[in-house]
């Protein structure tokens, strides 16, 4: 990705729009191959017998369906349309986030239902159909929410490169990476008490700790960087990230190569089913963040906008003195001088 030059900041909305159209691509080509792998991962098993069913149960299974099918073709095409208007970037916009929250919130309603109770399953269908409900849930919804956070995270390197000048990187990196390392960080508790392993541990804990680099390199995000120095940053953020991601899993594949049932299960794994994970995983995190990084532009928009409307104001005089206040009270006291 190329940052916009520093003299034409009339650039910037073309350079943003053609990261979205290559990320949104990315995204799409992920979803793409996700879906033709894996397909919808809901089902429903019934059998009506010799009677016919009843209008609501029919209705019912209707709309299990829908829910089903609905939420990753309804999601996809949006998507899809986002990365056609990629040049209109209002529009592009909402149809990005309007395909984020159909495919990851679209199937909830369903996914709450109780299918197996509600349609009075025998015991073999209702724990196949809980099964594709969960797969669904764990391979589909969890993703897109716990790339929230990374998502966060990416959007605001993606923010240094095209406002090197701001501080706002800096702070959403302040505030987005101690919340990631602590998600990550309750598994490996959870681990550590359950079943700890200390390859697997340490495999685990190289992994979580990614978000720790650019936690490291806030005092340089909160710096006013050239676009030249902004894509320096970035660039050994991200060398950082892969370089602790690399030995977490090579740490991983060895502790999963001295454990004989592990490595068969492994070798049992369909490599379709492991490339569809792959690629759901994948589409998630670059459409959250597209999505994320296009709010956060916005609110900073907002931001501006507000403050130019307050500026030589009343309500702009008063904002500023509360601020100055706060600022000074949760600011920490100078040193004194030695003690002699």
């Amino acid at each position: 990705m190329t940052a916009p030059e520093p003299h034409r900041p009339d650039a910037a909305p073309h350079e943003y729009a053609a990261w979205r159209r290559r990320t949104l691509a990315a995204a799409l080509a992920a979803f793409a191959v996700a879906f033709v792998v894996h397909g919808t991962m809901a089902e429903v098993r019934i059998e009506f017998g010799a009677e016919p069913p009843s209008p609501w149960l029919v209705l019912g299974l209707v709309a299990v369906a829908v829910g089903a099918l609905a939420p990753g073709l309804a999601g996809g095409s949006l998507a899809l349309a986002a990365l056609v208007s990629w040049r209109r970037l209002r529009r592009s916009c909402r149809l990005a986030r309007g395909a984020w929250v159909v495919w990851v919130l679209g199937p909830l309603p369903v996914l709450l239902v109780p299918v197996s109770t509600v349609f009075n399953l025998d015991p073999a269908d209702a724990l196949r159909t809980s099964t594709h409900q969960v797969r669904y849930l764990l391979l589909v919804t969890a993703p897109a929410f716990f790339a929230l956070l990374p998502g966060a995270l990416k959007a605001a390197l993606v923010l240094l490169r095209f406002l090197p000048e701001s501080r706002a990187p800096g702070l959403i990196t302040l505030l987005a990476a101690p919340a990631c390392v602590a998600a990550y960080l309750i598994p490996m508790g959870v681990l550590a008490q359950v079943a700890f392993h200390t390859e697997l541990y340490a495999g685990l804990l190289l992994l979580s700790c990614s978000p720790v680099v650019p936690l490291l390199a806030v005092p340089w995000l909160l710096r006013r960087n050239t676009p030249e120095q902004a894509a320096r940053l970035v660039r050994a953020i991200g060398l950082g990230q892969t370089a602790l991601s690399v030995t977490g899993a090579v740490v991983l594949a060895r502790w999963v190569g001295e454990h004989p049932v592990l490595r068969e299960w492994v070798g049992h794994a369909s490599p379709a089913w492991v490339l569809g994970v792959a690629a759901k995983a994948l589409a998630s995190k670059w459409l959250t963040t597209v999505v994320v990084t296009d709010a956060l532009v916005a609110v900073l928009h907002r931001e501006r906008e507000a403050a130019r409307s307050l500026a030589g104001t009343v309500a702009g005089e008063t904002l500023a003195r509360r601020l100055d206040a706060l600022g000074e009270a949760l600011r920490p006291a100078p040193a004194g001088p030695p003690a002699t």
